[in-house]
């Protein structure tokens, strides 16, 4: 049947661009020199100019701080959860006063979380349905990877209540498209699963130590070592994402000695904080490590998968297009109409589910993080499978507006609300084009609900703990 012209949706609207300013740095900044030299070379490390200031003789007791807070750089970690050995790597600090860089470093950790969460996703929608024990089905776990993404979600849940714990707002946004990485992990690429994907997924969550194939303890480890380095073909090696959060943990226990009466008690976020490394150190790694290999379970024990041709029926991977996107005029434009619309749908139920956490995040609301669960589960989920099965991929386009972008809470409910309004018409639009298995109404319903919560006096629940797993099931 030909396609009316008033059925043909094409979306307009910018990319844009993120760049992270948190730096990791391999030298080690002056401790106790305080010639001119030595000052600008810690400024261009990136030393807070306080504390470079402080290091030119205010006095024993200054000069005493900030000598501890340079040896901070060198070792950003403050303690470690059981089994986990600290990663290496310093981060650059910028600030002095502790709250004001450990707001810095937890806004990167949430775009970082959020990005590793996407790029998860597109690789798990890639994997062959006959390898569907890889992929999984949405338990928070470490054994398959929507297993890990549920988690990385949930990492990303438990970063946000601590800023807003913090008296700072949440953080939704994102990297975007490819740029030299500084803390984050590696270049953004939304790719289908290959061994050179996961070799950068394994390296960027493996704990000290565990890609030198000199600490291999087995053949099998030895054998690892030497496929990453080999798959990773002499290029930049990965962040690890572990440093991010031994700087974090540093600038809680630093508040705390403080003691500054005007924020929560921040012990019980030491822990949470640790848990999130310790489940990328121990059970992500050795999930992409498994994938990486081709021993996972999933893979029925096919021997060499990675090795057979990409045509192949046992190759475990769609060929899916590196960084597609629904927005008109770029150069990765996805071109048939059909996949364009459904694409953007895509796009609307993500935007939707961001601006849900955005409000679930920053009131405490549990109902709300249950709302964006409901979308992601459900029609974003049925269109990410319907996509990848026919050779497209969600293009997970970030929204240049942001996910509050009104200057109160009751207008960022009724942006959330046209959001919802903008998808069920596009919706009715398509028809019977949508998926099969597609939720038909579930933007009617959302509305229902979100405007019934809405009503509802705001209590201010500002988390002052961690929730028990960042998703409104605590």
């Amino acid at each position: 049947m030909k396609q009316k012209d008033s059925d043909r949706f094409t979306p307009i609207g910018p990319n844009s661009r993120k760049t992270s300013r948190v730096r990791v740095t391999e030298a080690d900044p002056p401790c106790e020199s305080a010639s001119r030299r030595d000052l600008l070379r810690f400024a261009a490390h990136g030393a807070a100019v306080p504390a470079v200031f402080m290091l030119g003789g205010l006095g024993a007791e200054a000069h005493a701080g900030a000598t501890k807070a340079a040896e901070g750089l060198k070792h950003p970690r403050a303690g470690a959860a059981p089994g986990v050995t600290p990663t290496p790597g310093r981060i650059v600090r910028d600030f002095s006063d502790p709250y004001l860089e450990l707001v810095r470093l937890l806004h990167e950790a949430a775009e970082i979380e959020h990005s590793l969460m996407i790029q998860y996703l597109y690789c798990a929608f890639s994997v062959k349905p006959i390898y569907a024990g890889v992929v999984g089905y949405g338990a928070p776990n470490t054994n398959d990877l929507l297993g890990v993404c549920i988690q990385e979600m949930q990492h990303l849940g438990k970063v946000n209540q601590f800023l807003v714990a913090l008296g700072a707002a949440p953080t939704l946004v994102r990297e975007d498209f490819p740029y030299e990485p500084e803390i984050y992990p590696f270049r953004f690429n939304l790719e289908p699963a290959s061994r050179a994907s996961l070799a950068k997924y394994a390296w960027t969550e493996a704990p000290l130590g565990a890609t030198d194939v000199r600490n291999a303890k087995t053949p099998a480890d030895r054998a690892f070592c030497v496929e990453l380095v080999r798959a990773l073909d002499g290029g930049v090696r990965p962040n690890y994402v572990g440093s991010l959060y031994d700087a974090v943990i540093a600038a809680v226990e630093e508040l705390i000695a403080a003691r500054d009466k005007s924020l929560p008690d921040l012990q019980p976020w030491i822990g949470a904080l640790h848990q999130i490394k310790q489940d990328g150190e121990i059970g992500h790694f050795q999930f992409f490590k498994r994938f990486f290999m081709g021993t996972h379970e999933g893979f029925g024990g096919r021997p060499n998968v990675w090795n057979r041709a990409v045509s192949d029926p046992h190759y475990p991977a769609r060929q899916l297009p590196i960084n597609p996107t629904a927005y008109v005029g770029h150069e990765k434009q996805i071109q048939d109409p059909d996949t364009l619309a459904l694409a953007w749908l895509g796009n609307l139920h993500y935007w939707i589910m961001l601006s849900l956490l955005a409000q679930g995040y920053g009131r405490g609301s549990r109902e709300h993080v249950g709302l964006a669960m409901g979308h992601m589960m459900g029609p974003f989920w049925s269109l990410a499978r319907k996509l990848a099965s026919v050779g497209a991929g969600m293009p997970f386009d970030p929204l240049s507006l942001g996910y509050t972008p009104c200057v109160s809470g009751e207008a960022n409910s009724r942006f959330v609300a046209r959001l919802l309004g903008e998808a069920d018409k596009l919706e009715k639009q398509l028809g019977a084009r949508l998926p099969a298995d597609f939720p038909a109404g579930c933007c009617r319903g959302t509305r229902a609900a979100h405007r019934r919560l809405e009503s509802l006096p705001r209590l201010g629940r500002v988390p002052t703990h961690p929730w028990d797993d960042g998703l409104g099931r605590g």
